[in-house]
C-alpha cells in the first residue's frame, strides 16, 4: 500500500470504529481500553519524537492507550545499558493489544533481541516494525532501495560529480545494505566505478563520520568530490569533520543526507536530504494494528513516499525565505535557553539529592523537582515493594516481585497518596482516567540493578525532553544513596548487635549487662518504679561436659536460655554473663510478677526435661532481688542480693545431695 492510498482510507477508519472495539484485555491501565506498546530508544530524538506524536494522535482517534517502553543510550557504559535494557521485561506481552517496534533506533545492546524473543514467546497481538522490514511482522517502510536515487542522480547529472563516496549505516543493518546497493546500482548505470574504499560502514549516529573523513582525506589522490550519507546525523558529522580539516562544503566537497531532520535546515550549510513522512509513519503503524484487530484486509507492508529537498550542501543555490529562517533561528534560541535551564536545574537537583537518606524525603523533594519536566500532565514513581533489598547480585529484580508501591503520584497538579498495587497493572487503576492514556515508562535503576520505574504523561502532542535522562539519573542515584545508607545502617546495627549478643544462645552478653542494664536502672529511677534482677546458674554443668561431652553442655546452656526467653513477657533483658551464669533484668516488678516469671521458667524447664531424649537432665539454681532504686543505686547492688539467694539455693541442693548420696544428680533423674 502506498502513501496516497493510506490517506484515502484513514478518513474511513475514523468512522469505522465499532462499538466495543476498545474493550480489550483491560490489564495494564484498567480503563477498559486496548493498549498499544511501543518499544523505542531515545524518544526525545527528532525522528522518534515526530513518529511518537503520529502514533499518539492516531491512537487517541481510535481509542487506544499507548504505553511507550523507552530507554536511553549509555554511551559506552555497559552496566548502565543493562539496566536500560530491562524496560523490555516490564510489560506482560500477552496483555498488549498491539506492539510497535523501531529496530533501527535500538542501539542499546540486545534490546531488539530481547523484545523480539518475548514477542515470539508471549505476544498474541499485531506487531508492526517501523522503518525496518521484519518478515514475521507487519511493516511500515520507505523504499530504501530508491530513497536516495534522486540525490545520487542529482550529484552525477546536475553537478557532474564523478568521484563520489558513500557513508552507509551499520554493516548488519538491512537499511544500510539497501541504501548502499542503490548507490552502487546508480553509479553503475552511469558507468562510474565504485572502489572498495569509496564506501564506509557508519553508525547512523554522530561518531563514525569522523573515521570516514579520516580515511578518505588522508590520501590527496583519493579525495572524493562528494559524499552521500545514509542519514542526516552522519551527514552533519561529516560536515563538521571536514570543517575541522579546513575543507569547505560544498565548495571543496559536496555532502548530502537522508531523513530530512529539522536540524538539516538549521545547519550551515543547509543539508540536501531526502525527507521521510515520519508523522504519517506513526499513524500508519497504529492503523495496521487497528485493521488487524478488526479483521480488516490489508497488505503486510506499507510503503510511504519520500520527498527530496535540494539545499546548499550539494552546491545548489539556497532558496530564500526570510520568514522561515527567522522562525528557525527563534526556535533554536528558545531550545538553547531551555537546555541551559535544564542543565542548571539538573545540576542543582543532583547536589540537593546527594544528602537524602530516606525514601520519604525523596518523595517530598520530587513534589517540586517533577515540575522541571515542562508540560507534564501526570507523573508516577513506582518501586518494587522490597526494592532496597535488591543488591548488586540481584539484576533480575523484575522477576522477583509483583508487589508494587506507588511512592509518588501527581495527576493534573494533584499530589496523590502513596499506595500499593499489583502487577501486571502498570499504574494503580484507581488513578487512571477513562479516556485514552499515553504514558512513557522508564526503568529506575543503578547500573544493572532495577528498583522500579517511572511513568510520565504530557499535555497534547508532547514527549519528554533530552534533559529527562539526566533528571532520571538524579532520581536513580538518590535511590541508590538511600539503599546504601540503609545497608550501612543495617551493618552498623548488626555489628552493634553482634558486640552485645552471645553467639551460642542469642541472649545478650556481659557487655549488654553494663550498657543496657544501666539504661533500665535509669528508667526505673526516673519513673520511680522497681527494678528486678534475676540470677541463674546451671547445676553441675561440668558433670554434663565430662560425662556427655561439651556439645551436650552447650545443649544444656541453650535450654536454660530458651526457658528464660520463654518466661520473659515484658521486655526483660535476658543475659548470659559467663559460661553457665545468666541474669535477667526487668522493670515494674513486684513479688507477684517475679513469682509468675519463676513459674513460667520452671514449667518450661520441666517440659524440656520430660520431652528430652538426652541422657541428662537440666537443672538450675537461681535467686532474685527487687529494689526501688535511687541515684546511688547500681546494678551491682542488685546482683549481690540475687547472687546471694542463688548460692543459698545451690548450697541447699548440695546439702540434700550429700544426704542422699548423690541420688539427686543421677543423670536419669
Amino acid at each position: 500500500m502506498v502513501y496516497s492510498d493510506i490517506k484515502l482510507y484513514r478518513l474511513f477508519l475514523v468512522g469505522f470504529l465499532v462499538e466495543g472495539d476498545c474493550v480489550g484485555r483491560d490489564i495494564m491501565f484498567g480503563n477498559g481500553r486496548k493498549t498499544i506498546g511501543v518499544f523505542i530508544t531515545q524518544v526525545h530524538q527528532e525522528f522518534q519524537e515526530i513518529l511518537s506524536k503520529g502514533i499518539c494522535k492516531r491512537a487517541k482517534e481510535l481509542g487506544y492507550n499507548v504505553a511507550f517502553f523507552a530507554n536511553f543510550l549509555g554511551y559506552g557504559e555497559f552496566q548502565y545499558e543493562l539496566g536500560e535494557r530491562s524496560i523490555a521485561l516490564l510489560p506482560r506481552y500477552q496483555d498488549l493489544d498491539g506492539i510497535i517496534i523501531l529496530p533501527d533506533t535500538m542501539f542499546v545492546q540486545d534490546f531488539d533481541k530481547c523484545i523480539r524473543d518475548h514477542v515470539a514467546k508471549y505476544a498474541n497481538c499485531p506487531v508492526v516494525s517501523v522503518r525496518q522490514k521484519i518478515e514475521e511482522y507487519h511493516n511500515v517502510l520507505i523504499d530504501d532501495s530508491s530513497v536516495l536515487d534522486e540525490i545520487i542522480h542529482h550529484f552525477i547529472v546536475d553537478h557532474g560529480y564523478k568521484k563520489i563516496n558513500f557513508l552507509t549505516g551499520p554493516k548488519d543493518n538491512p537499511v544500510s545494505s539497501e541504501r548502499l546497493e542503490a548507490f552502487k546500482r546508480i553509479m553503475h548505470e552511469h558507468k562510474l566505478v565504485v572502489e572498495e574504499d569509496q564506501t564506509y560502514y557508519g553508525d547512523f549516529w554522530k561518531f563514525k563520520g569522523y573515521d570516514a573523513v579520516e580515511l578518505w582525506f588522508s590520501d590527496l589522490d583519493k579525495r572524493p568530490e562528494a559524499i552521500i550519507c545514509a542519514n542526516d546525523y552522519m551527514a552533519i558529522t561529516v560536515c563538521n569533520a571536514l570543517a575541522e580539516r579546513g575543507i569547505s562544503v560544498p565548495e571543496d566537497v559536496a555532502v548530502s543526507g537522508c531523513d530530512n531532520m529539522a536540524i538539516t535546515e538549521d545547519f550551515c550549510p543547509t543539508i540536501t536530504t531526502a525527507g521521510i513522512p515520519v508523522f504519517e509513519m506513526g499513524m500508519e503503524a497504529v492503523d495496521k494494528i487497528y485493521m488487524q484487530n478488526n479483521n480488516m484486509p490489508q497488505e503486510k507492508n506499507s510503503y510511504l513516499s519520500t520527498v527530496t529537498s535540494w539545499r546548499e550542501s550539494c552546491g545548489c543555490k539556497p532558496m530564500g525565505n526570510r520568514g522561515a529562517l527567522t522562525n528557525r533561528r527563534n526556535r533554536i534560541i528558545k531550545e538553547l535557553e531551555s537546555k541551559d535551564k535544564a542543565i542548571y536545574n539538573n545540576a542543582f537537583m543532583s547536589v540537593e539529592l546527594t544528602n537524602i537518606k530516606t525514601l520519604e524525603e525523596l518523595d517530598r523533594r520530587l513534589a517540586s523537582y517533577t515540575y522541571m519536566n515542562e508540560g507534564f500532565a501526570s507523573f508516577y514513581m513506582c518501586l518494587y515493594k522490597d526494592w532496597e533489598l535488591f543488591g548488586q547480585e540481584d539484576n533480575t529484580a523484575i522477576t522477583l516481585t509483583n508487589n508494587m508501591v506507588m511512592e509518588v503520584g501527581i495527576k493534573n497538579g494533584e499530589w496523590l497518596q502513596r499506595l500499593e498495587f499489583m502487577r501486571p497493572c502498570l499504574l494503580p487503576p484507581i488513578h487512571v482516567g477513562e479516556e485514552p492514556q499515553v504514558f512513557f515508562f522508564n526503568m529506575l535503576h543503578y547500573q544493572e540493578v532495577c528498583y522500579g520505574y517511572t511513568a510520565i504523561s504530557f499535555t497534547e502532542g508532547q514527549v519528554y525532553k533530552p534533559s529527562y535522562q539526566g533528571w532520571l539519573i538524579n532520581v536513580c542515584n538518590a535511590l541508590e544513596n538511600i539503599r546504601i545508607h540503609n545497608v550501612v545502617n543495617g551493618l552498623v546495627n548488626r555489628l552493634e548487635d553482634i558486640s552485645i549478643k552471645d553467639d551460642l544462645t542469642g541472649l545478650y552478653n556481659r557487655r549488654a549487662l553494663e550498657q543496657l542494664g544501666k539504661k533500665y536502672l535509669g528508667q526505673c529511677i526516673r519513673r520511680k518504679t522497681k527494678l528486678m534482677v534475676f540470677s541463674a546458674d546451671v547445676d553441675k554443668l561440668k558433670y554434663i561436659n565430662d560425662n556427655f561431652g561439651h556439645a551436650s553442655g552447650d545443649i544444656a546452656i541453650r535450654t536454660v536460655a530458651d526457658a528464660l526467653v520463654y518466661a520473659a513477657e515484658d521486655d526483660e533483658l535476658c543475659i548470659r554473663v559467663s559460661g553457665d551464669e545468666f541474669v535477667v533484668i526487668g522493670m515494674d516488678y513486684d513479688q507477684m510478677k517475679i513469682n509468675e516469671f519463676i513459674n513460667r521458667f520452671e514449667v518450661k524447664l520441666d517440659q524440656v526435661n520430660k520431652e528430652s531424649t538426652h541422657e541428662f537432665k537440666v537443672y538450675v539454681s537461681f535467686g532474685w532481688s527487687i529494689i526501688k532504686p535511687n541515684e546511688s543505686s547500681s546494678i551491682e547492688d542488685c546482683l549481690i542480693v540475687s547472687d546471694a539467694k542463688l548460692y543459698q539455693q545451690k548450697y541447699q541442693k548440695e546439702t540434700i545431695r550429700l544426704k542422699y548420696k548423690g541420688e539427686f544428680l543421677d543423670p536419669k533423674v
